[in-house]
């Protein structure tokens, strides 16, 4: 049940990370990156998923249970609208 967990909150805080929030874009924009020149991991949802995960796997439980709670109620919030 830990590793499900902490795969729903890496995928659900890189989705809010990247597509919701718009971090990467914002930091292209003032790092005066060209538009379609990468920064990965933080522009791509696998690549960031995967290095979420490896961080939440070694914290205590209550941090994937946390993340995914915000993030999935921020991800649901937004399709609702």
């Amino acid at each position: 049940m830990d590793k499900l967990l902490i795969i729903v909150a890496s995928i659900s805080f890189s989705y809010y990370f990247i597509h919701i929030a718009g971090i990467p874009f914002w930091i292209k924009r003032k790092l005066n990156f060209g538009r379609f020149q990468r920064l990965k991991p933080l522009d791509c949802l696998t690549c960031l998923s995967v290095w979420v995960a490896v961080i939440l796997f070694f914290m205590p439980t209550i941090a994937p249970e946390f993340i995914a709670t915000i993030f999935l109620s921020g991800i649901i919030a937004n399709n609702i609208k």
